[in-house]
């Protein structure tokens, strides 16, 4: 048998919702005809200045994040590329006999093998791009032949711009995450404000039917959902004509969500019904939602529902 009962928001995007629709009914009422308090007026409209102020300040960092990403990215690969090349043609260099094996010591590479340092992360990257020049002036000033074709000054400059639009990156993900914490901070405050335009609209509209109550109160942007027997959404979810491995799959109302796995398969469990608004989305490296797409199913009551999503860029 199912059950319908109030859904209170639990993500950044539910909760605008909820505060835009009940400030947005207020709105076209005269105050006379009014249901909430004078009080619950004023939090309502201060908690929907403050969070969308913040929620602005979000889009702003993020916006300016993700813009400087492939700059920063471009100059990594560059720095990577001469850096690597410095080490290959040193290496040769022992190989050919004119630098001596020993000499790999002022790098900090061990002295008996030709490997390539380990520059995979940022800061390997950053690390070894600065041995270049401190391992280069240490051997030099100790008698040696400086490096050609590259030189230390042509990689130093390439690790240099690097470095430079590492620390704006840096500068960038600490501004974002300035931002999302500001949000979070005032979550409290503004789930007790739905709660409390909620709790006093269904009391004012408490000597109504339960389906003339809930009607009216939808109209603010109370949220009602149907639920029944335990049941699972699945399928596939196709990413630019690939399976959508790491996309994540869930309901816009409550908290199930799946990651879809290599094959492009996923799978939600819920005792949710009737039309359901399904998110897909997408983060990056540093857990940043960077893009997002909405589809609608439909559940039946005691049925498993099998549902396929193709999304692109």
């Amino acid at each position: 048998m199912s059950t319908i009962r109030r859904q209170l928001p639990e993500t950044h995007d539910t909760r605008l919702l909820a505060l835009q629709q009940a400030k947005a009914k207020l709105d076209t009422l005269p105050p006379a005809s009014n249901p909430l308090s004078t009080a619950t007026t004023t939090r309502l409209t201060n908690s929907l200045t403050d969070f969308l102020a913040r929620m602005s300040n979000i889009s702003l960092a993020r916006a300016a994040y993700s813009g400087n990403t492939a700059q920063k990215n471009a100059a990594e690969a560059e720095a990577r590329m001469w850096v690597s090349h410095y080490y290959q043609v040193f290496n040769l260099g022992v190989a050919r006999g004119e630098y001596a094996a020993a000499d790999r010591a002022y790098y900090n590479l061990p002295i008996d093998s030709s490997a390539l340092p380990d520059m995979a992360s940022e800061a390997d990257l950053a690390l070894w791009g600065n041995r270049v020049s401190t391992g280069e002036a240490a051997r030099v000033g100790a008698g040696g032949t400086a490096m050609s074709n590259p030189t230390q000054l042509q990689v130093k400059t390439k690790v240099d711009a690097y470095v430079a639009e590492l620390s704006q990156q840096t500068g960038f993900y600490e501004t974002l995450d300035t931002a999302e914490e500001a949000l979070e901070a005032i979550l409290p405050e503004t789930d007790k404000v739905i709660k409390k335009v909620w709790d006093e609209l269904e009391t004012y509209y408490n000597e109504e039917s339960d389906e003339s109550r809930r009607e009216n109160c939808r109209q603010w942007g109370v949220v009602y959902v149907t639920e029944g027997s335990s049941k699972t959404l699945s399928g596939t979810v196709t990413y630019n004509g690939a399976p959508g491995v790491g996309l994540v799959v869930r309901f816009k109302s409550g908290i199930n969500k799946s990651t879809v796995n290599a094959q492009g398969a996923y799978s939600l469990s819920t005792t949710l019904m009737d039309s359901q608004k399904i998110a897909i989305e997408k983060f990056d490296s540093n857990n940043q939602l960077i893009r997002s797409w909405e589809f609608e199913v439909v559940l039946q009551e005691n049925q498993n529902t099998v549902e396929d999503f193709v999304v692109n860029d």
